[in-house]
């Protein structure tokens, strides 16, 4: 089963509802999933959505990931597989993909996400692919125990970092979190 534009429509609105200052921004997704093909399509221009995972420690670390020794480290991130059946199980399934993440061992912080962005993505014309937009759906999850949740942490290649270190809206978010979780305690 693939994640369908209104499925795609459902979670927009649910983040606009808990972060209404990203109206904007999700308003141009909605409008591009209402009117055009499948948004979640890879070849999808001039934009569709990929997906990432915010994986967190007890102590509030984020795991990174580097997929190739030339590529720089980053959030498991991709695009969604045709047999994704929802956007959160994308951003897990690329968290176990890309990361060696147990699925078991992670709790998912919600069905809304915890970040919506959008980024531009350089043209590849070895693959025919056109600069585009890549609508970046980000889920947090949280882990009780790092090295059982990426206990295979050699074949992967990962890191765990400071909130603080992520980019962007969604590391300002991740330190707000993070002390928000601390004074809890």
């Amino acid at each position: 089963m693939t994640v369908t534009n209104n499925a795609v429509i459902s979670v927009a609105l649910g983040y606009v509802e808990a972060n209404p200052d990203d109206v904007d921004l999700v308003r141009s997704l909605i409008v591009l999933a209402l009117h055009g093909p499948s948004i979640i399509a890879r070849d999808t221009t001039p934009a569709h959505v990929t997906c990432r995972a915010a994986i967190v420690s007890p102590d509030w670390r984020v795991l990174e990931v580097r997929d190739a020794p030339s590529s720089g480290w980053q959030l498991p991130t991709g695009h969604l597989e045709v047999d994704d059946a929802s956007l959160l199980g994308a951003a897990l399934g690329l968290a176990s993909r890309r990361g060696g993440v147990d699925p078991n061992m992670v709790i998912p912080d919600g069905i809304v996400p915890v970040d919506v962005d959008a980024t531009i993505a350089p043209a590849v014309p070895v693959l025919g692919e056109p600069e585009h937009v890549h609508y970046n759906v980000t889920y947090l999850f949280h882990v009780e125990d790092r090295d059982l949740a990426v206990s295979d942490a050699r074949a992967h290649a990962v890191r765990w970092v400071d909130p603080a270190t992520i980019p962007g809206q969604l590391g300002t978010r991740l330190v707000r979190m993070s002390r928000e979780a601390r004074l809890v305690r």
